[in-house]
């Protein structure tokens, strides 16, 4: 008995001093039963910060990948030499770049198939859609990095997500973590610039069949279907052809062609368009899918071919800003070439519409050659600064929500008091943005004048920048060069 109270108090003993050497916090109630025999359930971790994230793809299906840097870096790489030339002539000359193709990118998201193209997004909304026949068979016009003429190459181009140029990675400010880049084993060709898309952020895959109308008014009422168009495009029928200054060449059909299916009675045929009507002058309004309209005379389309009302851009069917059909050609320029074309109207009661701005009361000449940024069109005062002018005007500093990248703070020249020294016109209603590679946004006036945080800032390279909290991510133009009041 004494014994096993011996025993006891020694195991009581034995406790206490095991327990005095355990961290001082607090016990639990109850002491475990027996130690667990299976590691502990894993938390699963948070998803990577979508910040990480550089490139998006989206397949036809609907399918998503996102990828980061590193993951696109592993995946199978071409390398390739690769140039571009500017619409202007300008030519950037090859270099050895390295990426991963388009067609490898597409097998993540189920693939590429014939009548499917992709659609390549820029980080500010710009987008570009390249063909099945561009993206697997490399079908691209090439140049000669000496002359700037076309010539041919034996190998065949490869359309390739890049992110090393010359063995170093892309620079984020200038061309973004991703470009496109035309690439082969050729050392002595160059592709049309507006090819090399910057600030790469998303690949959609996408079926090029998609249906749509457009809708015919005048004597008669007409609501011509795809296929329709199409024939009427057709090389043996009405079908016509147009090449931009940046070697894009667009085709459709004259404008003239299609008032005459609503001029009178007689939709088709030698005596469907009434050239008689026309020469008495009256309006033919072109309309875009968000209400925009132009107007043109009736004895300027008459017979022509400088009205065209394309479907397709070098053969494909056009981007999303333009889709379905967009108004081209010679004469298309400026506020005439409208694009998301839904509707064409024949006023036959109506007098042509002035087709030129008002003339402005006094135009300030603008410096010679060296004018970084002009306002032109319906102002009373056209401006232009040169970069030194530019930096010198009155600037503020501002925080802002960026649609992608939260919160920011730039310094730069408020847009309106831009606007402000051309005074646009009382009939003004739309600014035009264009961007030193050809890209145009058009913006509401109205819209721009309510946005006091809307700016122009310069970067190192001394390029300006639109700065556009609250509105669309296509009107934050990089390398801004031109704003024209319509």
């Amino acid at each position: 008995m004494k014994l096993r109270m011996f025993a006891m108090v020694a195991l009581f003993g034995a406790l206490l001093m095991l327990g005095s050497q355990c961290p001082s916090t607090a016990a639990p109630t109850v002491a475990p039963t027996a130690a667990p025999t299976v590691a502990p359930t894993v938390v699963p971790t948070a998803p990577a910060p979508t910040a990480d994230v550089v490139l998006e793809l989206e397949g036809l299906d609907g399918s998503t990948k996102s990828l980061t840097l590193t993951e696109l870096e592993a995946l199978p790489a071409y390398q390739g030499w690769g140039g571009s030339m500017s619409s202007t002539g300008r030519i950037t000359p090859p270099l050895p770049i390295k990426g991963v193709t388009i067609e490898e990118l597409a097998k993540l998201v189920g693939g590429l198939e014939p009548g499917t193209g992709v659609r390549v997004v820029a980080q500010d909304g710009y987008a570009m859609t390249f063909s099945y026949d561009q993206v697997a068979q490399g079908d691209y016009i090439v140049y000669d990095p000496g002359t700037g003429k076309e010539t041919k190459t034996q190998d065949r181009l490869r359309t390739v997500v890049s992110y090393l140029r010359d063995g170093k990675p892309n620079d984020p400010d200038k061309d973004g973590v991703l470009r496109i880049a035309l690439l082969n084993d050729d050392q002595l060709q160059v592709t049309d610039g507006h090819w090399w898309v910057k600030w790469v952020r998303k690949i959609e895959i996408k079926s090029l069949a998609e249906d749509w109308t457009l809708d015919l008014e005048g004597a008669r009422s007409e609501t011509m279907d795809r296929a329709s168009f199409e024939s009427c495009s057709a090389p043996g029928c009405h079908g016509v052809t147009w090449k931009d200054d940046k070697a894009q060449t667009w085709t459709g059909v004259p404008l003239w062609l299609l008032a005459a299916r609503v001029d009178d009675e007689t939709e088709h045929g030698d005596d469907a368009y009434d050239r008689t009507l026309a020469d008495t002058g009256y309006q033919v309004d072109i309309v875009a899918a968000d209400g925009y309209t132009a107007s043109v005379d009736s004895k300027q389309i008459k017979d022509s071919t400088d009205f065209i009302v394309a479907y397709l851009v070098n053969d494909n069917p056009l981007d999303d800003q333009d889709f379905p059909l967009r108004l081209v050609g010679p004469a298309a320029v400026k506020k005439l070439s409208v694009g998301q074309i839904v509707q064409i109207v024949v006023h036959l009661d109506k007098a042509p519409a002035p087709t030129a701005a008002p003339e402005p009361t006094k135009a300030a000449p603008a410096p010679a050659g060296d004018a970084v940024l002009t306002i032109t069109g319906a102002v009373a005062r056209p401006a232009a600064w040169t970069l030194d002018e530019f930096k010198a005007l009155e600037t503020v500093e501002l925080t802002y929500e960026h649609p992608k990248k939260g919160q920011q703070t730039a310094t730069g020249v408020r847009l309106n008091d831009l606007l402000d020294v051309a005074q646009p016109q009382a009939a003004a209603a739309n600014l035009l943005f264009t961007a030193a590679d050809g890209y145009a946004k058009q913006v509401a006036l109205a819209d721009v004048r309510a946005c006091a945080d809307c700016l122009v800032t310069v970067d190192e390279e001394g390029k300006l920048n639109l700065i556009m909290p609250g509105l669309d991510t296509a009107s934050w133009i990089k390398d801004l060069v031109q704003i024209e009041v319509q």
